[in-house]
């Protein structure tokens, strides 16, 4: 996590809130908080593809390989929507 403690605040909340919106939809969470490409991509407002495209090209966020299935934790998904808050404009 980050040096700021209240980056770490957000991305816990934002983390909890990703949490509850997987189990809510049925998802699959694994113990260490992974969930599957197309949950992630859900979670993120994205189509799979695009996450997959993002995966080939380098830009997303990082994930873990399991039985040949790319997964990723809520956590990484958290700090990847908390670095793209921006406090004003564009």
């Amino acid at each position: 996590m980050s040096v700021d403690p209240s980056t770490d605040l957000r991305v816990a909340a934002c983390e909890a809130m990703l949490r509850s919106a997987a189990l809510d939809a049925g998802a699959f969470i694994s113990g260490d908080g992974r969930v599957h490409e197309e949950v992630a991509a859900a979670l993120l407002g994205i189509a799979p593809g695009t996450l997959a495209n993002q995966r080939r090209a380098g830009t997303a966020p990082p994930f873990y390989r399991v039985s040949g299935r790319p997964t990723y934790r809520l956590l990484d998904l958290a700090e990847l929507i908390e670095q793209g808050r921006c406090a004003s404009g564009w």
